[in-house]
């Protein structure tokens, strides 16, 4: 079965693809998961829709499914209204009006005067007539006969109330709607003044004919106060909690209760457009802000296809859980799962970065709740610590553990800070406890199927790879026990320095394992599996010796592949001698006859050259382990030499020309090798003639009660104390 990995590969190595172009395979995935992510988290948005009309009956009970804000409309058209009722007209007096009504008193009095004494017109008729034509304003017929019927002094008692009635009603001010309240108060003031029928008739026929407006609306000054009114009006502003009833089953729906529901995308053909731009802006700038750290501080994960899909895979799902748990409770989301995943699969500070963006996307989800998005945040942060020191490996249910307790801590004091009361708190920490288990428990079970799908190597994968017990170790150790003692020795040296360069002690440490692993198919065709004198390489030709130790290299990665080790491992297999050149071999093929014949080429390994910090340190370990050893008497200074020549031939070889080790590394490398190459080969103490001579006494005559317990004569060759030489 292929995996996804090869599928993947075969996918964009094709070369008419549009895929065979990385910045068309990145806009493509960036598409993808753009769009993925989108239905996720605008899935509340439009959600079940209800269609009402104003004053229809409710047949169910609508509830908010969010919190929102949004402007009443109506409320705010109402109250607009009010405000500008409430502001009153600017009106101007004009007095021109009152000479004016004066003027013309004065020479409808002096018509009548003319009227009265002209002798030519001898019928009341005439003198209407001509009356109604000299007149400066229409009088009805009544007043124009009261007029004529006056004599002298009533008439200029008449002309006098007239000015006097209409100077009070113009001093009071008349509006155009006023006009004709004022017309029916001159009649009943008139009346109340007592002058008699006709002349009352007079002044209040004259009043209601002259009376006119004095007060003229001022419409620019009008306006302005009602702007000025308008501009402070504040929008009326409604907040609807997410659970709330908005319309209650049996009720009456109203104008305000629809718009509320338009507001927040319940009512059927309604979108908010503006929410769903605003959010495609925001999950947009959280992800170039994503591929943008990559690109400038983590180059490598950008341009590996793999590492992108499985970046957007993780947070994908991360978000469905924390979709669902929203349904529940926001402090249960496991959200911590994907920063965990990132941190072990791909990066330790790319997890640190996608702590943030998700917690920032589950925003969104919990409806821009703060405790809850700073308690994912924060458990996320701690997580991705946790999980960060793999030096030995790390413990998921430890990581777990830590998630829990601080979302635990983080709910507490926020739920103290918003003054919630003791057992909502203790709730809600608990299923903060639950999310943190949770995220420990979905990524112990999602990281296998990760790992085999995208063929990733995780300290955990290579920890049980070291394992005594795996089958490959098992061959080595019956196989050829000599390199298995080796290859620990070299991993423990390796794994002392990997620490101090900044390479990985776990990597280191299997890798060692592993690199001689090639030598189980012709074990004793190397110096340390041979229990006896006899060297098989004495019989044979050098070229053809030298051929069989340099396939230990090309055997070792094809039981690797056999036996489906990382590549990390296959790496460190076939570059842990890089190119060197087998020198005692080639010492005496020159030495034989023809040696001007002899190519030093052929002598070398195939190489590759160590690609990394981990297959060099193995390379300097394992020729450092093997030297030190052939030292007859080491000591310190002869083991300085020893490793100090070693690393110079390795550099001057140009065997670390392909890595990335300094030559400050180099030295540090020198220093751990020696510290520790001396604690292991350290000066033995040896026997006195005596005690020897004494122990082949008691040997020699069975004295097997009288012998030192536990100790032997090999032990002594070896250098180790025992009881007898403490005696």
């Amino acid at each position: 079965m292929i995996s996804l990995n090869n599928k993947l590969r075969e996918i964009f190595a094709q070369p008419t693809s549009v895929y065979a172009r990385p910045i068309a395979r990145r806009i493509v995935l960036g598409l993808a998961f753009f769009l993925l992510f989108m239905i996720i988290l605008s899935s509340d948005f439009i959600s079940e829709k209800v269609s009402f009309e104003v004053g229809q009956v409710s047949d169910r009970d609508v509830i908010a499914p969010r919190t929102v804000a949004y402007v009443d409309l109506i409320k705010t058209k109402k109250f607009e209204d009010e405000v500008l009722a409430s502001v009153a007209n600017v009106y101007d007096l004009d007095i021109a009006v009152i000479t004016k009504a004066e003027e013309s008193i004065s020479m409808i009095f002096s018509e009548a005067r003319m009227a009265t004494s002209n002798k030519t017109l001898e019928s009341t008729e005439q003198k209407i007539e001509k009356l109604q034509k000299v007149l400066p304003v229409p009088l009805p017929n009544s007043v124009i006969q009261g007029l004529i019927a006056l004599d002298e002094k009533a008439m200029a008692n008449a002309e006098e109330q007239s000015k006097a009635i209409l100077r009070k009603f113009f001093q009071r001010g008349i509006r155009d709607d006023d006009l004709d309240i004022a017309r029916k108060h001159i009649v009943i003031e008139t009346e109340e003044m007592g002058l008699g029928k006709t002349t009352e008739t007079v002044v209040a026929g004259i009043g209601q004919a002259l009376l006119r407006p004095t007060l003229i609306l001022n419409v620019r000054e009008t306006d302005k106060r009602k702007q000025s009114a308008m501009a402070s009006i504040e929008p009326v502003r409604e907040t609807v909690k997410k659970g709330q009833v908005m319309v209650r089953r049996g009720d009456f729906v109203t104008a305000e209760q629809i718009h509320a529901m338009e507001e927040l995308g319940l009512s059927k053909g309604h979108v908010n457009e503006m929410r769903i731009f605003g959010l495609a802006i925001f999950v947009l700038t959280t992800m170039l802000i994503i591929l943008g750290y990559m690109y400038k501080f983590a180059y490598p994960i950008y341009e590996n296809d793999l590492y992108l899909v499985l970046l957007g895979l993780i947070m994908l799902v991360t978000l469905l859980l924390g979709k669902a748990a929203h349904y529940y409770s926001d402090f249960s989301a496991p959200i911590a799962a994907g920063a965990l995943l990132v941190a072990i699969l791909i990066d330790t500070r790319l997890g640190l970065v996608i702590s943030i963006a998700l917690s920032l996307l589950f925003g969104i989800i919990v409806e821009h709740d703060l405790r809850a998005v700073s308690t994912v945040l924060i458990g996320s942060l701690i997580g991705v610590y946790s999980v960060s020191k793999m030096a030995h490996g790390y413990s998921l249910t430890r990581t777990g553990i830590w998630i829990a307790g601080i979302n635990f801590l983080v709910i507490a004091s926020t739920g103290f800070i918003e003054q919630l009361n003791n057992s909502q708190i203790l709730m809600q920490g608990v299923q903060g406890v639950l999310s943190g288990i949770g995220a420990s428990v979905i990524t112990t079970g999602l990281l296998p199927y990760l790992e085999n799908a995208f063929n990733i190597t995780t300290p955990l994968k290579l920890l049980d790879l070291a394992q005594p017990n795996h089958p490959l170790l098992q061959r080595l150790l019956l196989d050829a026990p000599g390199t298995y003692h080796h290859s620990v020795l070299v991993g423990n040296l390796a794994e002392t320095a990997a620490g101090s360069i900044d390479a990985d002690p776990v990597t280191v440490r299997v890798g060692a394992y592993y690199h001689d692993i090639g030598k189980i198919k012709r074990p004793y065709f190397f110096v340390e599996n041979q229990v006896v004198n006899e060297n098989p390489h004495d019989k044979i030709a050098p070229s053809l010796s030298t051929l069989i130790v340099t396939s230990h290299i090309k055997d070792g990665v094809d039981l690797c592949r056999d036996y489906k080790l990382p590549q990390v491992i296959v790496d460190i297999v076939q570059q842990h001698h890089g190119t060197m050149l087998v020198s005692y071999f080639y010492k005496r093929a020159t030495e034989n006859e023809h040696s001007e014949c002899i190519i030093e080429a052929d002598f070398r390994y195939e190489g590759p050259r160590p690609q990394s910090k981990e297959a060099a340190l193995i390379m300097l370990a394992d020729a450092c382990e093997a030297a030190v050893r052939s030292i007859g008497k080491p000591n310190v200074n002869r083991i300085e030499a020893t490793v100090r020549k070693i690393i110079r031939e390795r550099l001057h070889d140009g065997q670390l020309d392909e890595c990335n080790v300094t030559l400050k590394d180099l030295n540090v490398i020198g220093d751990v090798f020696i510290r520790v190459l001396s604690s292991m080969f350290h000066t033995r103490i040896e026997y006195p003639e005596t005690l020897k001579e004494l122990e082949r006494r008691k040997t020699k005559n069975g004295s097997s009660n009288k012998q030192c317990s536990g100790k032997d004569d090999s032990n002594t060759s070896n250098g180790a104390d025992s009881d007898c030489s403490t005696k």
